[in-house]
């Protein structure tokens, strides 16, 4: 397991910045830098289309590791195909509606600006979506498939097997830019919603629900309405941060990922 995440960690970063230095030297950006930073920052739709992208990167590197040290695939990573995909859909389902009553009326508060018109946001759905799959679905294959998938085969303790893997998860949210309390504060927001994945994936048995929760969060977080600080390129609405730090959201997030956690668990009962 250490290998392997090891390998996905550097690994990672050695072909991104293989491919983004290879980018960078292009003669449309050397003609245009203000890309690269339109990249860093995710402020236009081509560019949360290739961060979101490079997230295959991890699905591919744990593929080929998983197959060539555990002797394993993608079905063993998610659980059974059938029973996870009815439970995507179905956790998806409950989750919507929840969500629509808890992101858009932010949307429409006086400081939320749209950056596009419903039509031209709607064009761009077909592009971001599947994209949006391939990046939650590889930090549900690392985090809940493979880390807590082996943990729960090495030790009993539900501590150590749904503990770890969501801090670790949350670890790899903080963001050494930001004042450090606020990026602790986004650790700790990000801990928490590992938590209810690897939850539902231990009551479900597939990667399905926490898949559910993780998608439907970040349409809300991404697509609908996303904050001016990073990837919100491809938003209907924009959140205005002025600069200043979450910290006043986080008992309302604390709420809300509460509240989709039961929600989530009342689907899989159904």
């Amino acid at each position: 397991m250490v290998i392997v995440i090891a390998v996905l960690w550097y690994g990672f970063q050695f072909i991104f910045v293989a491919l983004f230095s290879t980018w960078t030297q292009s003669p449309h950006i050397v003609s245009n830098p203000a890309l690269i930073d339109d990249f860093i920052d995710g402020s236009t739709a081509a560019a949360v289309r290739w961060n979101l992208a490079a997230f295959a990167i991890y699905t591919a590197i744990l593929m080929f590791m998983v197959r060539r040290l555990h002797r394993i695939g993608l079905r063993d990573l998610i659980g059974a195909i059938r029973p996870a995909w009815r439970q995507f859909w179905h956790v998806s389902l409950y989750l919507s509606p929840l969500f629509a009553f808890l992101v858009l009326p932010s949307a429409f508060a006086p400081d939320a600006v749209q950056q596009f018109s419903v039509i031209t946001w709607l064009t761009l759905l077909p592009a971001i979506l599947p994209l949006l799959l391939v990046q939650i679905s590889a930090e549900e294959l690392v985090f809940r498939g493979y880390l807590q998938g082996h943990l729960a085969a090495l030790c009993k303790h539900p501590i150590i097997w749904i503990g770890a893997p969501s801090f670790l998860f949350g670890l790899v949210h903080f963001d050494p830019t930001a004042p450090a309390y606020s990026a602790w504060a986004h650790v700790a927001w990000a801990t928490c919603l590992g938590l209810v994945c690897a939850d539902l994936t231990a009551r479900s048995g597939t990667l399905g629900p926490a898949l559910a929760v993780h998608f439907v969060n970040n349409i809300g977080a991404l697509v609908i309405l996303a904050a001016d600080d990073w990837l919100y390129g491809a938003a209907l609405f924009v959140w205005p941060t002025y600069g200043l730090a979450w910290e006043p959201f986080i008992p309302y997030e604390a709420l809300m990922l509460f509240t989709v956690w039961l929600t989530a668990r009342l689907a899989l009962s159904r």
